[in-house]
């Protein structure tokens, strides 16, 4: 099979390809110390951090636990972060980028110890940023930088290209003993431990505001304190919490009172496993390219057999149509370099950049009770471990060394502002192009899988045929008024503006948003079936 290997019909990760355990929805009321709004690895860690430290705590989830980034992940977990350090040691000081080391090493360490006691596929591998061009170029020169920055911080990298790879490689650093595992039943295992001691973890629960009109009595937790005032109130669908203080934990914050909607890039990236001819053949260690287009490659074991699961080809959300054309391109450009008999999987993740390389961690600006979590910039592994070890230190009072760095509340610095422009530049430009396309009615039928949007009379209408069902929904995300595009690859409206996406009936999936889109003016019905 030397191109143009088939894709598989189902678009889900190899993680989520499994019967899952379950959690209930909230029903009625709940009281906590704190609430965690999001059930990937931030908001677990998070509430386990808490209950550790003598917290109540409810963790949230919208759809269920790793729906999101943590269940779509190529999930290397490692310090050796392609040439993020040294891209982050051009921008800042040298103890910014010592921090961000330190943090990483500390969410590793932390996920590696609760890791190993559980049955998860942990190995330890090494971590590898390499380039194929020539040692002059920019990807060489890059490699070169990383392990020196790496070497700065105290870490052993070390500079060989000789590597098990079937291709040429001018310029490799490698970072030994980090570790690839399947994030799943690590996830289940959090959750596990918080349900055991009496945490109530809610399933199919999304909040759809949060509100400081509440108060009751504060409970015994030893959490830090703040001003008093108003306690938030979280509500959902079928509920409601009052909890002391929140962590949004939700890839990006589900409040647009930070603006973290405008200070992250939204980006989505592609990830395959396949089964190939020669397993001898396979890498032994986690490999991401320094060039570009961006390649991932790892191995992963299915049913006891090992697969090769390669990722990468990213884009901004919602542009760059027809999506499907990156899953195309990733799955010939692995089936140029190993001979397959298949691909078994085929999924796509979400992740933001934030505008200076940091994430945001901890109170949002003037709501001390209310904290987030957010621009891991794909590497929420690491750091969202980091992250939620960090939000739990100051939810009790503990100094936390590299919190102050990740600051939530962190003013733009000088040098963001470039890319801050440039980021909402783009938002400027999708919004307005969104509009301006005439997007003319069809009528041609729509085949399997294909979407479009036609502009009516009653507006942006999105039209999509997916399992035999057609689905008609208003084709504007209600965020903040983006046109939506259709997503062929994961059969999903996308929002090119901040990263809202949602399911062809209109469900929200995931994104700032919290409701989902409507039938167009005029209509009663989303989906009408068509024979």
């Amino acid at each position: 099979m030397p191109t143009n290997p088939a894709l598989p019909a189902r678009h889900r990760s190899v993680w989520l390809d499994r019967e899952l355990p379950s959690h209930p929805p909230l029903r009625g009321e709940l009281r906590v110390d704190v609430a965690v709004v999001g059930g990937g690895i931030t908001g677990l860690t998070t509430a386990v951090a808490l209950h550790r430290a003598g917290c109540s705590v409810a963790v949230l989830e919208a759809r269920h636990l790793g729906a999101v980034a943590s269940g779509n992940t190529t999930a290397k977990v490692s310090v050796l972060q392609g040439t993020r350090a040294s891209t982050l040691a051009q921008r800042h000081p040298r103890d910014v980028v010592d921090a961000y080391v330190a943090a990483h090493r500390a969410g590793l360490d932390w996920l590696a110890d609760r890791a190993e006691g559980v049955d998860c596929g942990f190995e330890r591998a090494p971590a590898v940023t390499f380039s194929t061009a020539g040692r002059d170029s920019a990807g060489a020169r890059a490699v070169r930088a990383e392990a020196d920055a790496l070497r700065a911080a105290g870490l052993p990298a070390t500079l060989d290209a000789d590597l098990d790879l079937p291709f040429g490689v001018s310029e490799a650093v490698t970072l030994a003993d980090q570790v690839q595992f399947d994030p799943v039943p690590y996830l289940h295992d959090l959750a596990r431990e918080l349900v055991d001691a009496g945490h109530p973890v809610h399933e199919g629960t999304r909040v759809r505001s949060v509100s400081l009109g509440a108060s009751f009595p504060l409970g015994p937790a030893p959490l830090r304190s703040v001003s008093r005032g108003p306690t938030p109130e979280l509500r959902t669908d079928h509920g409601r919490v009052l909890a002391d203080r929140v962590v949004l934990a939700t890839g990006i914050p589900v409040l647009d009172r930070g603006l973290y909607f405008a200070r992250v890039e939204p980006a989505r990236s592609y990830a395959q496993a396949a089964r190939v001819r020669d397993p001898e053949g396979l890498p032994s260690g986690m490999y991401l390219s320094a060039d570009s287009p961006t390649v991932s490659i790892r191995t992963v074991v299915v049913d006891g057999e090992r697969l090769l699961q390669t990722g990468g080809f990213g884009h901004r959300v919602g542009t760059d149509t027809p999506m499907s054309h990156h899953e195309r391109d990733l799955a010939d450009w692995t089936a140029q370099h190993w001979p397959l008999d298949a691909i078994t999987h085929r999924w796509s993740a979400q992740d933001y950049e934030p505008e200076d390389g940091l994430p945001f961690v901890g109170p949002m600006p003037l709501q001390p009770r209310v904290l987030v979590a957010t621009g891991f910039a794909k590497w929420g592994m690491t750091g969202g471990t980091a992250a939620g070890l960090a939000l739990a230190d100051h939810l009790v009072g503990r100094d936390n060394p590299w919190a102050p760095t990740f600051a939530a509340d962190r003013v733009p610095r000088l040098r963001s502002a470039p890319q801050l422009a440039r980021a909402n530049g783009q938002v400027a430009r999708y919004l307005a192009t969104g509009w301006a396309k005439p997007d003319l009615p069809s009528r041609t039928p729509l085949a399997e899988g294909e979407g479009r949007v036609e502009t009516t009379r009653r507006g942006k209408v999105g039209r999509c045929r997916v399992g035999g069902v057609e689905h008609e929904v208003g084709a504007v995300c209600p965020h903040l008024g983006g046109v939506l595009a259709w997503n062929d690859a994961a059969a999903s409206w996308d929002c090119p503006l901040h990263g809202s996406r949602f399911a062809p009936d209109g469900a929200v999936l995931e994104g700032p948003v919290t409701e989902g889109l409507g039938a167009p003016p005029g209509l009663t019905r989303v989906i009408a079936p068509r024979s």
